[in-house]
């Protein structure tokens, strides 16, 4: 099974729920997790740029089964490039776009929280 979180706010509690989400989604015995992918957008794009409060569990969770993604468009409207975005995330064009593919290549939607 495959799960996309989707994350459009920039919230403190709603970024450390997405993190801790993707994550412990793997802990869960009761579902058996192959991948996991995080979409940000909106303010939540402030989650996966380069200062980041959690830039350090970004890196470790890429190291997993975890892949996060930024919209282009919500980094242009943010007057980001990808310079400014953590060098494990992955860009796509828009939101819309990646989360439909994903749902697409047969993952479960969760919007966060």
């Amino acid at each position: 099974m495959k799960t996309v979180f989707h994350v459009s706010d920039g919230a403190d509690d709603i970024q450390d729920a997405a993190i801790r989400y993707s994550g412990g989604i793997f802990e869960d015995d009761s579902v058996d997790i192959d991948a996991v992918a995080v979409v940000a957008n909106a303010s939540g794009i402030g989650l996966v740029q380069s200062d980041s409060t959690y830039a350090e569990e970004i890196r470790s969770l890429s190291e997993g089964d975890v892949r996060f993604i930024a919209c282009e468009k919500s980094m242009e409207a943010a007057g980001l490039t990808v310079d400014d975005i953590l060098d494990v995330v992955d860009t796509a064009p828009t939101s819309v776009g990646a989360l439909t593919r994903l749902q697409d290549e047969g993952y479960r939607y969760i919007k966060v929280p």
